[in-house]
């Protein structure tokens, strides 16, 4: 078994002549909680490389001990694997709540319909919102909305969940619910 769940090794990535991230190790175990860096240190597109959304100039990705970066052919399988809450909950706003949740399980992955609803519902039940599954987004509060965006993180029974400023733009309150569900959902 390996040490890590989740490992980068020397990572570098540059955009043109930018660069964004030079020689980032790290090592995350088994229900173990990261966080990293200020504001503008390159989280948000370490944690994008992590999850396969932008490419390594150098480095590897590993995980449990496998090599994920570089990975085209399977990256679907991958990301199922590493579940992503980004800074923005981007919800399609024609959409309910569980058509937010099941649009990417049953088109990219392909899977049938009825067993992704069963598991966004449950999702949805995880984060206290399986009441509003018929609702839409704009219909919904900041915090609500980010719920969401953690269900669907959570609907496919990820071994990792990567969280981009989870909290950011959400009201003192808000944040502490929130960030007590994701330690909930860690310990779980």
């Amino acid at each position: 078994m390996a040490e890590y769940l989740l490992e980068a090794q020397h990572l570098r990535k540059a955009f043109e002549d930018k660069t964004v991230l030079q020689d980032v190790s790290l090592g995350v175990r088994r229900g173990e909680v990261v966080v990293i860096g200020p504001s503008g240190c390159g989280k948000s597109t370490l944690l994008r490389c992590l999850n396969g959304l932008e490419s390594v100039d150098g480095g590897e990705i590993l995980l449990e001990g496998q090599i994920i970066s570089g990975q085209k052919k399977n990256l679907h399988l991958i990301r199922q694997r590493v579940g992503m809450v980004f800074q923005s909950y981007d919800l399609f706003p024609h959409m309910d709540v569980l058509g937010n949740l099941v649009l990417g399980p049953t088109r990219a992955l392909k899977r049938p319909s009825k067993e992704v609803e069963t598991e966004a519902m449950a999702a949805l039940a995880r984060v206290g919102l399986a009441d509003s599954a018929h609702v839409l987004p704009r219909q919904l509060s900041g915090g609500q909305k980010q719920r969401v965006a953690i269900a669907r993180a959570l609907a496919n029974n990820p071994k990792v969940m990567l969280c981009d400023e989870a909290t950011s733009a959400l009201d003192t309150r808000t944040t502490a619910s929130i960030l007590q569900l994701l330690q909930d959902i860690n310990r779980e």
